[in-house]
């Protein structure tokens, strides 16, 4: 089954010609999107994933100090995180 895929590119944004210039240099230019795709991906698991040990460590810091300072940790409620539903809806496009 054959799978096209159409980019616009606009020539007055120099990030646009650069990744036009970039995409149109590689032998197969699908291979290299999906390997994008996949670095973009593993890119962003690892960046959540530090994410997730600084909310740790911040708690267990927080812990700490109120140990050593005898005073009882004040409870903070960890800010929710709301996906954006354009955001979301776009990624969908893109991907779905």
């Amino acid at each position: 089954m054959d799978f096209s895929f159409r980019l616009d590119f606009d020539p007055h944004e120099a990030d646009h010609r650069q990744a036009a210039d970039w995409l149109s240099a590689q032998p197969d230019p699908t291979a290299a999107v999906a390997q994008l795709i996949k670095v973009a991906d593993a890119g962003a698991l690892r960046l959540q994933q530090w994410e997730d040990l600084a909310m740790l460590l911040a708690t267990e810091l927080r812990e700490l100090r109120a140990q050593l300072t005898g005073q009882p940790q004040a409870a903070k409620s960890m800010p929710e995180t709301h996906e954006d539903p354009e955001s979301a809806r776009r990624l969908d496009s893109m991907f779905g």
